[in-house]
């Protein structure tokens, strides 16, 4: 069914872009909304060439958007977008039209969503885990702007024998669970602290956040390298210095953009912080009490500001 169209659950940022890159590499794709309808054209505004040289280009991408219940077709490849605290609930409402030996891919946000997931599946579906580095901003219904190349990668959640290959060519890899520890590491830092903050991503790297910073990564790297952690095995490579290189960098990379976490405590709307700093705090072997104050923090607007003065008063 190589010519079978694509189902992507959620029209927000990621879901709006990946319509517009599937449907450029030549598939059909089906999006599925929630609320307001993208219609049928999507406008791509990309302000990077394909080299990350700025350039500006805006493409139309053709699209079929459809409410959960109206959907007619059975599918045999999904890709959902949404939130991770949805993602379990965006499958279920579509799970009568997904074929029984289906790829089913998400991209969400830190840990905890995938295995929920899974637990809904049948043995005979895949389901693909995934991680993204692109920079997208979601500017109108069906308008979005490629603000930053990233790379893209999906893996088998749970691998099987032999290994099985994604349906999009170059994006298959075999240690999934590390690269969704590695962003989980970042996500741990940059998403909470801007969110509290209300900074941007490059702002973290003032001075005056430096003591912050410094010690959110010692507490990471002292539970990532632990022997007793339940990912052990895909995080003992992340010391302070590891952690402190890739912080640094994504928050260059991404100075002027706002975190997923930044934006949804703008707008008032669920976060992420239980898949990120809760899923820390839930698996961690020892007490992480700055992931404490940053998992409160983001979880308590009647709290913030007294959380705010605990992490800069941090030694």
């Amino acid at each position: 069914m190589k010519n079978s169209p694509w189902l992507i659950i959620g029209a927000g940022a990621i879901g709006l872009f990946w319509a517009c890159k599937l449907e450029k590499l030549g598939h059909k794709v089906h999006l599925v909304y929630r609320s307001e309808s993208p219609g049928k054209k999507i406008t791509l505004e990309s302000l990077t060439d394909e080299t990350g040289q700025q350039q500006v280009s805006i493409s139309k991408h053709k699209i079929n958007s459809l409410k959960a219940e109206e959907l007619t077709e059975q599918y045999d490849k999904v890709l959902i977008c949404t939130k991770s605290f949805d993602l379990k609930n965006a499958f279920a409402q579509v799970a009568a039209n997904i074929t029984p030996e289906a790829d089913v891919a998400c991209l969400c946000n830190g840990i905890g969503a995938q295995e929920a997931l899974q637990s809904i599946l049948l043995d005979t579906q895949t389901l693909w885990a995934g991680t993204t580095s692109e920079g997208v901003l979601k500017v109108e219904v069906n308008h979005i702007k490629h603000t930053g190349l990233g790379d893209s990668y999906f893996g088998e959640w749970r691998p099987s024998t032999p290994a099985k290959v994604f349906p999009i060519e170059s994006m298959t890899v075999i240690n999934i669970r590390q690269r969704m520890i590695e962003k989980l590491a970042v996500n741990a830092v940059i998403n909470p602290i801007t969110a509290i903050f209300n900074i941007h991503n490059g702002d973290i790297l003032n001075e005056e956040f430096k003591p912050l910073i410094n010690a959110t990564l010692s507490e990471l790297a002292s539970v990532f390298t632990h022997p007793q952690f339940s990912y052990a095995p895909e995080s003992q490579h992340l010391t302070s210095d590891n952690l402190k290189n890739r912080v640094n960098t994504i928050a260059q990379l991404t100075r002027l953009n706002r975190s997923s976490m930044h934006e949804d405590i703008r707008l008032q709307r669920q976060t992420e912080n239980s898949f990120i700093s809760g899923f820390l705090l839930d698996n961690s072997p020892i007490e992480l009490p700055v992931q404490r104050l940053l998992y409160e923090g983001v979880a308590f607007a009647e709290q913030r500001e007294e959380v705010k003065k605990k992490l800069l008063s941090l030694p």
